[in-house]
């Protein structure tokens, strides 16, 4: 079988069954190449797939095995001259339905990468946002930074903690901090029964006793 006839026949059977490359191959459940490749006169298809081929395009497969006889046989110059030169023009650079193909792979590919970019953009911006939510509303952190004692007006002998507090300080987060300090220090060896707490932002007010109205008391006999 001469492939050079086999490849104009192909073209001409496929053209008068309205098929094309893309649609042929897969009724063969094969590539667009392989068919691009036998209307080029590259290849010849095999005996099993040539059966079915000639099922599809509804000839025999003496036909097909004689395609120069076949050609023949159909050798109207109009419909030939027409039908080639469609098929040539398909099979620019050895495949023209396999380019045409070719982009919808790049379009799927594309496609996921912009799902993908949008999920990872929205997935960011939750992150972002619990992030702020996390540092507005996380535990304050309490770091002593100095102690001394003092005559308050009000309770005498007063022995004072300054703190410097990292985070967002409430009247429940200053009262949990308190029954800390007062279950961690000893009557005894303060020699005082009460405790002022002084709370700062920053540790250069806070080494420097500056005013603040920020604080609270401790009273370890519970008086």
């Amino acid at each position: 079988m001469q492939k050079e006839a086999f490849g104009k026949l192909l073209i001409i059977l496929r053209k008068k069954n309205g098929l094309s490359q893309k649609e042929l191959a897969e009724r063969l459940s094969i590539s667009t190449s392989a068919v691009s490749k036998w209307e080029n006169g590259k290849n010849l298809p095999d005996m099993m797939i040539l059966s079915s081929i000639a099922d599809i395009l509804q000839v025999s497969c003496d036909e097909l095995h004689n395609p120069e006889k076949t050609l023949e046989k159909l050798d109207n110059p109009e419909f030939q001259k027409r039908n080639v030169e469609e098929g040539d023009k398909e099979n620019t650079d050895n495949t023209g339905e396999n380019e045409e193909s070719e982009p919808e792979p790049q379009k799927k590919n594309y496609g996921r990468i912009v799902r993908m970019s949008f999920l990872i953009g929205i997935l960011a911006i939750v992150a972002g946002m619990f992030l702020i939510y996390m540092a507005g509303h996380r535990k304050p952190a309490f770091q002593q930074i100095g102690t001394r004692y003092i005559d308050d007006p009000l309770w005498g002998r007063v022995y004072e903690i300054a703190y410097v507090v990292d985070g967002e300080m409430t009247n429940d987060s200053i009262n949990v901090h308190l029954d800390e300090v007062r279950a961690t220090l000893n009557q005894e060896v303060i020699d005082t029964n009460i405790v002022k707490t002084t709370y700062y932002d920053n540790k250069e007010d806070a080494t420097a006793w500056k005013e603040t109205d920020v604080g609270g008391y401790v009273f370890l006999s519970g008086e």
